[in-house]
């Protein structure tokens, strides 16, 4: 399955579905960042939906950590994560994507100091507990995507940890990797087998969200990696202009 991101430019979601439609794509993902999509009425999307025969993926708000070791403020954290696997499922929306965050850092002269990492244990016993809300809830797929951090000791233990669920997968951000300079290659190398969704874009050491065959990386070789994992792929440019081109390159060179 190949899908887009719900565009800023879009005052509604019935014009994103619309290009979506027109490129011939099978979903759409939907940034939970944007207030419209805080507050869309069921109904309503269902029917538009099934109006254009488009499928639906959520994105979770990228300020979305049930691991904060603030007490209240991861208790905020999980009511929002029920409400969107709510919303999930109603939409019947083929993934959730979440981000992990490092967290907050003390710099020191020494370096930086994480939190999660300073008080580990208390850190992947919210990472546990988190595991334990998802076992319970009816989900069908949620996605963790790299940014740049699993480099990081606690972010990996934190991943494996979520990933011992069968409800749990990665996303593979490929721009996300080259602009943190290959931070995440290692450990999404090593797990292609739980990565069931590709966020393509193209990218240099610099900047990313690039549209296709316009950077450094080798999109055809992500694109053939995604299908035969049959994972399912967002081309993930940020306007519609760059998603079109970037749609036909692909559609140009065969690849789909």
């Amino acid at each position: 399955m190949i899908g887009m991101p719900a565009l800023i430019e879009y005052d509604s979601l019935e014009d994103n579905l619309k290009l979506c439609k027109e490129l011939n794509l099978d979903f759409i993902e939907l940034n939970m960042n944007l207030p419209m999509y805080n507050e869309m009425d069921v109904e309503v999307v269902k029917a538009l939906l099934a109006k254009y025969n488009i499928k639906v993926s959520l994105h979770l708000s990228e300020l979305f950590n049930p691991f904060d070791l603030d007490p209240i403020l991861r208790a905020a954290h999980l009511e929002s994560f029920k409400r969107v696997v709510t919303l999930a499922n109603e939409l019947e929306a083929n993934l959730i994507n979440m981000h992990l965050l490092p967290g907050i850092y003390f710099k020191l002269p020494k370096g930086k100091v994480f939190l999660n990492e300073q008080y580990k244990t208390t850190y992947l016993l919210y990472v546990h507990q988190f595991l334990d809300l998802v076992s319970s809830l009816p989900i069908k797929k949620l996605c963790i995507e790299n940014t740049g951090i699993h480099h990081f000791e606690f972010i990996q233990e934190a991943t494996d940890i979520l990933l011992s669920s069968p409800k749990v997968y990665l996303t593979y951000d490929i721009g996300h990797d080259i602009t943190s300079g290959y931070n995440d290659r290692v450990y999404y190398t090593n797990h292609i087998s739980d990565t069931s969704h590709y966020h393509i874009h193209d990218g240099t050491t610099t900047s990313n969200h690039l549209p296709l065959f316009t950077g450094e990386l080798d999109i055809e070789g992500f694109i053939k990696r995604a299908h035969d994992n049959q994972a399912s792929y967002v081309i993930e440019v940020k306007s519609s202009e760059s998603l079109i081109a970037s749609i036909n390159s692909i559609k140009e060179r065969k690849i789909i």
